[in-house]
């Protein structure tokens, strides 16, 4: 009997909050333009090398909106301080020591001579009372050495070895002039140019599938009716029921068409939004055409009434059920769905990053081959679905992804037994033959929504969005449809999940600028509408703890970085 083969999905979901005051028409931090030249692009282009091995992207409609609008000449508070340091105010000189360390500070900063060296005449510190002192030690030079490293070293190390001007800078190290800055500055617009076209271009030779998401990511199965968090959590406390289903329909029906206009196609996959689903939100999908979705293993265990099982090493032990698509038939309506295996996400996510590369690039093949031998007498094709964020992880690995990345892909081009596949590929080559007749309403955080509702502070940020929608609908006829759009528009951006995900789940300093675009976010709905915005949404909501500084809403007092240096 010949060996079974196990198919293998990769999801990268390729997501970043919108970052833009929608007042001030400006970014307050720099992670789309920073990920795009570090990540965006090279997790696509790597696959050029690889032509045997597919793969699967979610491009947010937000992130592509944001990377389009640099394009088109936006910048960011981390761009404003790239002038001449003479003509440096002692503001921005602040700034830029306090947040021109953010990358990880061991993998990435340790390993250039002079950019750990500025960070030890930085004070290794974020507080403002070391960065103040600082202030006093680095000269006209320093402050340009570190405009140059912090910009190039967010450009991926491949990259950097690959572009002539760039391995001459790297070798470089130090003494930059003005010409390196703008040399760093082009070729980070250079790449940023390079991200869509190149989705493309593997899109079109049947390499990768490129899927979408709701426009703004927002929680769907919550915007439909806030109370489907019941489901997974009773008696968990909820605001006043906020239940718009059609502002559901009108964010993913906006994504279709986004990408319809980029790639001259319609998406079969549809990312939920932290993988959230519920049969509402299924059947939502299943309406607007799409063949399949995916969600996270536990929602499987809780949608079969059973558990995943796992032995001492992680090995799934009831594998049949976990590695397989289902057809999913709810409210009348059907949609393909498949769900990842947690652990090998999260081991790429979390945990490969602390192994030597090899080491674990082998332990990841040996875990495929245990999967494979354990469907082998199993009925039918199996598919390992792995998906996760596909930038997020790399900062902490030794080298970025480039080499775990290329170590894995040689293996998987090299193994007969093993094989890589788009969603939509596997889908029409070996339909669904299992059913799901209930689906799980939950998340890929603890198979809930108890990460965005049911804190007091994020049910506040809920009872604020419900009231700018309440207002909507009053104002529908009294104001111009111009007017109403433009509210809508801030209204969509305030049901983004990333505003609930930050408040009352992480620290202030990481929760504070999310908290305070939200409300910049409702405010402009008002603003929009020639309404006096309630005074509720000039008051933060989350306050600081344990003497930490207030964030202020100045571009120089810095918004706080999403990379954390890990100390």
């Amino acid at each position: 009997m010949a060996a079974k083969t196990l198919f293998i999905a990769f999801i990268w979901n390729q997501h970043q909050p919108f970052y833009q005051d929608t007042i001030k028409k400006e970014y307050i931090m720099p992670w789309v333009r920073l990920h795009a030249t570090k990540d965006y692009y090279q997790m696509a282009a790597i696959l050029e090398s690889y032509p045997s091995v597919r793969q699967t992207f979610s491009l947010t409609p937000s992130l592509i909106y944001q990377l389009e609008d640099y394009l088109r000449g936006a910048d960011d508070y981390y761009l404003r301080v790239m002038k001449p340091p003479a003509e440096l105010t002692k503001d921005e000189k602040r700034f830029l020591l306090q947040h021109y360390f953010d990358i990880h500070w061991e993998r990435v900063i340790a390993r250039w001579p002079r950019y750990n060296q500025l960070l030890a005449k930085q004070g290794r510190s974020k507080e403002p009372a070391s960065v103040e002192k600082a202030l006093t030690r680095f000269d006209e030079q320093d402050y340009l050495d570190l405009q140059v490293w912090f910009n190039l070293v967010w450009i991926d190390p491949e990259l950097r070895e690959q572009d002539p001007a760039l391995a001459v800078l790297q070798k470089k190290g130090k003494d930059f002039t003005e010409n390196d800055k703008k040399t760093v500055l082009e070729k980070q617009w250079e790449i940023m140019r390079r991200v869509v076209p190149e989705h493309k271009r593997l899109a079109e030779r049947g390499q990768i599938e490129l899927i979408t998401t709701p426009y703004y990511h927002p929680i769907v199965p919550l915007l439909i009716d806030s109370r489907s968090a019941w489901r997974a959590s009773p008696g968990l406390p909820l605001p006043e029921t906020f239940s718009y289903p059609e502002d559901a329909f009108e964010q993913t029906a906006r994504a279709i068409s986004l990408y319809r206009g980029l790639f001259k196609a319609c998406p079969q996959g549809v990312w939920p939004p932290e993988q959230a689903v519920s049969p509402d939100a299924a059947a939502l999908f299943a309406d607007l055409g799409f063949l399949w979705t995916v969600s996270d293993e536990s929602i499987l265990a809780h949608s079969l009434h059973t558990e995943i099982f796992r032995d001492s090493h992680g090995h799934v032990l009831n594998a049949d059920l976990l590695y397989r698509p289902y057809r999913l038939r709810v409210l009348g309506r059907e949609i393909n769905i498949i769900f990842r295996d947690h652990h090998l996400s999260d081991r790429i996510g979390f945990v490969y990053h602390h192994m030597n590369i090899g080491h674990a690039v082998e332990d990841l093949l040996h875990r495929f081959h245990k999967i494979r031998e354990s469907v082998a007498h199993c009925a039918g094709a199996h598919l390992l679905t792995i998906a996760l964020d596909g930038e997020n992880a790399w900062e902490w690995y030794p080298g970025d992804k480039q080499e775990f990345l290329h170590r894995l892909y040689r293996r998987l081009a090299a193994e007969p037994l093993l094989r890589t596949v788009t969603v939509t590929e596997f889908l029409e080559e070996h339909p669904p033959e299992a059913e799901l007749h209930y689906l799980h309403s939950g998340s890929w955080v603890d198979h809930s929504m108890v990460r965005w509702i049911g804190s007091h502070a994020k049910n506040k940020l809920w009872q604020m969005l419900l009231a700018a929608r309440r207002i909507l609908e009053e104002v529908r006829g009294k104001v111009t449809p111009e007017q109403l759009q433009r509210a809508r528009e801030n209204l969509m951006i305030a049901e983004g999940s990333d505003y609930t995900w930050w408040v009352d789940s992480m620290p202030y300093y990481l929760a504070a600028p999310f908290e305070a675009l939200f409300r910049k976010h409702l405010v402009n709905v008002y603003n929009e509408l020639g309404l006096v915005p309630p005074v509720e949404l000039e008051q933060a909501v989350i306050k600081p703890e344990h003497e930490e500084p207030s964030w202020m809403d100045d571009p120089l007092a810095g918004p706080t970085p999403m990379v954390q240096a890990k100390i």
